[in-house]
């Protein structure tokens, strides 16, 4: 495990806000995050990311709904409050502390660990909340692997991947880092960079090699560049043994913990007792005293 990700939604009982929002880091580091909240008000007007979608999935959809929230009026200074209040009860609790401890929860799997670490961070503006949370973990490979599937679909660069030069070559992908990554733009022919082996669609092997560059060009009227690297086939059969033996984890990728199954609904806050509940008890109280009383009674002329 390289890189962890906490996905969370929670509501509180004392502001009537609901609160949603990711984390992604690795061990030792500052995470990068985004969260938003939504008054009680205006929950009904909006349709909340489901924190059991994927990293990728659900971080596009908090992006987007936090832009779409700073577009609104009665929802950006509460927005903005609430984004300084993150960030500094972060520096509060010491980012790369937070970081390391939610690196550690996701690796062991404890999701009561994370959700402790969540309510801590949001109790000082929201008190007591109710949470929950989906955590995954990633390394190198996983999220090259997603890369590799969302850029190769673009137009033009098939064209140069069916080039005669290239078809035969087996395919790879650069190794990627969000958080450190050196752009490959800036490496040179002779450089070693470390690669994806994603031949093989059907495998769910992800293979990491040491390789080195040979070659590199601009794939034209594209942002991509398009890679040769020097591949040593001894190398290639002996990692595979190495990344069996070696990578194995007896974790879930998914860690989840739900107090309800709630997520599709746009309100998630619900009133502890309500007035109609409160009618009923009073009236099987009522009750109950009375019936205590009579039985005393009859109890009594005996």
């Amino acid at each position: 495990m390289d890189f962890y990700c906490v996905k969370f939604m929670a509501s509180s009982a004392l502001t009537g806000e609901t609160y949603t929002g990711y984390l992604f880091g690795k061990k030792k580091q500052e995470p990068t995050y985004n969260v938003a909240v939504i008054s009680r008000a205006k929950i009904k007007d909006y349709v909340l990311p489901d924190i059991k979608n994927g990293y990728t999935a659900f971080k596009s959809d908090i992006d987007i709904m936090v832009y779409k929230l700073y577009q609104d009026d009665k929802l950006l200074s509460l927005n903005k409050q609430f984004s300084a209040f993150f960030y500094t009860s972060m520096k509060k609790f010491n980012s790369e502390i937070i970081g390391t401890k939610l690196y550690l929860a996701v690796q062991e799997g404890d999701p009561y660990v994370v959700k402790a670490i969540i309510k801590e961070l949001l109790f000082d503006w929201a008190d007591e909340t109710e949470i929950r949370i989906v955590a995954e973990k990633f390394d190198f490979e996983d999220l090259t692997w997603m890369a590799s599937a969302i850029k190769k679909g673009e137009e033009g660069i098939s064209g140069y991947l069916n080039r005669d030069d290239v078809k035969s070559f087996h395919e790879v992908f650069p190794v990627i880092d969000p958080l450190d990554g050196y752009p490959v733009i800036k490496l040179d022919v002779g450089d070693p960079i470390y690669t994806l082996n994603i031949q093989d669609k059907g495998s769910t092997e992800k293979l990491t090699l040491e390789s080195k560059i040979i070659s590199k060009e601009l794939i034209p009227n594209t942002e991509y560049l398009l890679l040769k690297v020097d591949l040593d086939k001894v190398k290639l059969e002996q990692s595979i043994k190495e990344r069996q033996i070696i990578f194995k984890d007896e974790t879930p990728n998914v860690i989840m913990d739900f107090a309800n199954e709630t997520m599709n609904k746009k309100d998630i806050y619900t009133p502890r007792l309500k007035s109609f509940d409160l009618v009923l008890v009073m009236g099987f109280s009522a009750i109950g005293i009375l019936l205590i009383v009579l039985v005393a009674i009859w109890l009594g002329a005996f």
